[in-house]
């Protein structure tokens, strides 16, 4: 299945540069909403600096859009357990795999949002689904894709 020489190694450090950043009216990650999904109607906005406003180019008419994310606000020591009680599970304060949760508290900060996309103006993305603060850097963004975007 795999090569016999495949091993883990030590892999150089991992490079990523913002391409933008989200607007919101959360400043705070515990009063964000856990998922964009559950906030469809709150606005927010991606800005994309103008190196990269090209790469807009053939989005429009594309309805959802997958924001990949830096959740630079999650405090440090959100950021190692690999056991974590979800805000599903808040109240029973039972604790399950960082990996099996879509939760933020993670030790690479990358978030994932699908958001809906309400109109492109030069650089800006104006959009609905809220689930990020203010300030949030964008690492990428993908379009949804019907037939793709979900499991057969």
């Amino acid at each position: 299945m795999f090569p016999q020489s495949a091993s883990p190694e030590v892999h150089p450090p991992v490079r990523l540069d913002p391409i933008g950043y989200v607007i919101t009216d959360y400043t705070e990650p515990r009063s964000t909403p856990p998922q964009a999904s559950e906030a469809s109607e709150k606005p927010g906005r991606v800005v994309l600096y103008e190196q990269y406003a090209d790469g807009l180019t053939g989005l429009k008419g594309v309805p959802y859009i997958w924001l990949l994310t830096w959740l630079h606000a999650q405090p440090e020591e959100q950021t190692t357990d690999m056991l974590v009680v979800s805000r599903s599970l808040e109240g029973t304060g039972q604790r399950t795999g960082v990996f099996a949760t879509r939760s933020p508290h993670r030790h690479n900060r990358i978030g994932l949002s699908m958001v809906r996309v309400e109109n492109i103006t030069g650089n800006v993305i104006a959009f609905y689904g809220v689930d990020l603060v203010t300030g949030t850097p964008v690492l990428d963004i993908k379009p949804w894709v019907r037939g793709i975007d979900a499991p057969p």
